[in-house]
């Protein structure tokens, strides 16, 4: 009895996550490895961060979550534009709330978006907590 519990706690359905989530997830741990190697300097633009992440090798590549194009990690595979990137203005501090938004999603999906924060944490917002997140978004 105790195995059949076992093996059907071991069946059940795991969360999936959604690869923009996955990818945007990575692309602020790029961000997050990127500003710990330059003394807190956060990248210029994308494409400074973008040359930073194919610079890195492919163990810590796949490390972060990354196997593949690195170019297609800047691109949300849900609206098929690029993540849109604000260079922080301030850190956030781990345990005191998620920092600044640092990529989000340009358009995404049924009036959400995905959001990294400076903190690597990441959130789908709906349009109200985005427009508060990213005032100056249009």
């Amino acid at each position: 009895m105790l195995a059949c519990a076992v093996s059907l706690g071991c069946q059940a359905k795991r969360k999936e996550i959604p690869a923009e989530e996955t990818r945007i997830k990575s692309l602020a741990l790029v961000y997050g490895r990127y500003v710990s190697r330059n003394k807190g300097q956060a990248p210029a633009n994308a494409e400074a961060l973008k040359k930073f992440a194919k610079g890195l090798s492919a163990e810590e590549l796949k490390g972060i979550g990354i196997e593949g194009d690195v170019d297609q990690l800047f691109v949300s595979p849900r609206d098929g534009e690029p993540f849109v990137y604000r260079p922080a203005k301030g850190g956030g501090v781990p345990g005191m709330g998620p920092g600044a938004v640092v990529f989000y999603e340009k358009t995404g999906k049924n009036g959400k978006r995905f959001v990294s924060f400076s903190t690597s944490q990441v959130e789908e917002v709906d349009a109200a907590k985005f427009k508060e997140l990213v005032p100056e978004a249009p």
